[in-house]
């Protein structure tokens, strides 16, 4: 009877753990009595850098596609923004308005390269302002950046996978193991108990 009643009282505690630790976080909110103001910078976060890679090699392929169909810089990168959305098309939008306003498009590639928040858009912008400049093959440039786009993008996706799959091991772990390993043991216990009364 003491080894059922311990079996139970571990179960019952293992539970009242687990519950206390997730309402830690619900119950702090419920009580807070107004949020704080917070002022920050605007930058770029962890979402909208994932978002960016995802748009990269898309929207550099756009600008290489219409390079090698004969169109100029400024054309393909026109066609690239009209028939893209996102953050990169956003950047690059901004830079044809001021295009279009009167503005150099080496300037304004060079300006982007320097400004930008993000390093790949800094990147891109950089490559495309050095062929404009160069007067070099804007299509051969592209599939090299578009090739490296893609292994970056790979290895960024391998990593939040490598990190999803530690935070999936933990319930494993503290959870489904402990409780196992008391169901196995447990009944050699209670023979073991029972054989030596």
């Amino acid at each position: 009877m003491n080894g059922v009643s311990l079996g139970l009282g571990l179960i019952a505690l293992v539970v009242i753990a687990l519950a206390s630790f997730q309402s830690k976080g619900k119950l702090s909110k419920r009580v807070s009595a107004r949020p704080k103001l917070q002022v920050t910078e605007p930058k770029v976060t962890a979402h909208s850098h994932s978002d960016l890679l995802l748009e990269i090699p898309d929207f550099a392929s756009l600008i290489g596609f219409a390079t090698s169909a004969g169109e100029s810089l400024e054309s393909a990168l026109r066609m690239a923004v009209s028939r893209s959305s996102g953050i990169l098309s956003q950047e690059f939008a901004a830079l044809i308005s001021n295009v279009d306003h009167g503005a150099v498009l080496g300037v304004q590639l060079e300006k982007l390269a320097i400004e930008a928040q993000s390093e790949e858009v800094r990147e891109l912008a950089s490559k495309l302002a050095l062929a404009n400049a160069n007067g070099s093959a804007v299509s051969d440039l592209i599939s090299d950046y578009v090739q490296s786009s893609v292994q970056e993008l790979k290895s960024h996706l391998l990593e939040r996978a490598g990190k999803n799959e530690t935070k999936m091991m933990i319930p494993l772990v503290f959870v489904i193991l402990p409780i196992t390993v008391m169901f196995a043991v447990y009944p050699s216990l209670t023979l073991i108990q029972s054989s030596f009364l």
